[in-house]
């Protein structure tokens, strides 16, 4: 089981288009959002799929593949 994550280091929203990251339209499930322009999106890690479709669309490589364990999701 895996989850992802955002790396707030590498996340940079001033570097995205008009400040909207395109990693948030990646997620069908809209569980990766931005609350508005020129901020980080957030993940809710208790809802992530971990099916990593974001992780493919980040230019900057700031959504990170981090393995979980269930009993580690289920205390999340």
């Amino acid at each position: 089981m895996q989850l992802v994550k955002v790396d707030t280091n590498l996340c940079l929203p001033d570097d995205c288009e008009n400040g909207i990251c395109i990693a948030t339209f990646s997620c069908n499930w809209k569980i990766l959002e931005q609350k508005a322009a020129y901020t980080q999106p957030v993940i809710d890690m208790r809802r992530c799929l971990g099916c990593a479709h974001c992780t493919f669309t980040c230019p900057r490589g700031a959504l990170e593949i981090i393995p979980v364990s269930s009993s580690q999701k289920a205390g999340t």
